[in-house]
């Protein structure tokens, strides 16, 4: 990671959270961003160091991913939730922008969900959340969308994507396993009625994996959600176009806060 973020870890008793935080306490509600499946951190350290700018970030590693242990059992996007419940509980966070890319806005959407109370917005982009089909339907879509997708690649992050990957396949196996099985089967939908933050829904019009169909969906059962759809990004778009990604969601967070 960048230089200026600082890891640290807290121990929640069933397991223990790497996190990287950056950016001064302002008296506005701090982020908290939750990475996509197979990822750490690292690839998002460009649309992080721009919201570091005007908010601190705090970016855990979720757990049985990275140095973050895993509590026995993880089944569910709200498994994930829980934990970052009483993550944000030992440290003292009491209200929290969310913001989650790919399999991290599910899991955002289930924490808005479970504890309403601690989220002050919430940002999703090409979130999972409905099941995408079977796997060899998932393989398919992604050997379409990657080759599509490599004009718009930048090398460090996607650097940063295969030393995660390779990390994680190698040292927490059967999490990755997991993890991906949950982004495969299961489904946020019935929670979405009980989210009560503003939601702001960010989509590449061109994935294959997360069509724009979930988006409107979740659009249409989240009560206080807006839609902007991005023309000509994929699933991926959120780490090669940091600055487009974080100037959405400061304009949005920025309203929330009452930031000119």
């Amino acid at each position: 990671m960048d230089q200026q973020f600082i890891e640290k870890q807290v121990n929640l008793g069933e397991c223990c959270i790497t996190y990287f935080e950056k950016g001064v306490a302002s008296g506005l509600s701090p982020i908290l961003f939750i990475h996509g499946w197979g990822v750490l951190v690292e690839p998002y350290q460009g649309s992080l160091n721009i919201l570091s700018e005007r908010y601190h970030v705090i970016a855990p590693i979720l757990p049985g991913l990275g140095q973050s242990t895993a509590p026995e059992i993880i089944q569910d996007y709200t498994d994930y939730a829980r934990v970052l419940i009483d993550f944000l509980m030992a440290l003292n966070l009491k209200k929290v922008h969310v913001i989650g890319h790919s399999e991290g806005g599910a899991i955002g959407m289930a924490l808005a969900a479970l504890m309403p109370s601690m989220v002050r917005s919430l940002t999703i982009a090409d979130s999972t959340g409905i099941p995408l089909g079977s796997v060899p339907e998932v393989v398919a879509k992604r050997a379409i969308e990657m080759p599509a997708q490599m004009w718009q690649m930048k090398v460090e992050p996607v650097a940063e994507v295969f030393k995660n990957l390779l990390y994680n396949s190698f040292t927490n196996t059967q999490n990755l396993i997991n993890m991906g099985f949950i982004g495969i089967d299961k489904d946020i939908r019935p929670l979405l009625p009980r989210i009560e933050s503003p939601c702001l829904i960010l989509w590449g019009k061109n994935d294959l994996l997360t069509p724009v169909s979930f988006a409107q969906e979740f659009y249409e059962n989240i009560k206080d959600s807006q839609l902007i759809v991005v023309d000509e990004v994929y699933h991926e778009w959120v780490l090669f176009f940091p600055e487009k990604f974080a100037s959405m969601i400061l304009n949005f967070i920025d309203k929330i806060e009452n930031v000119n």
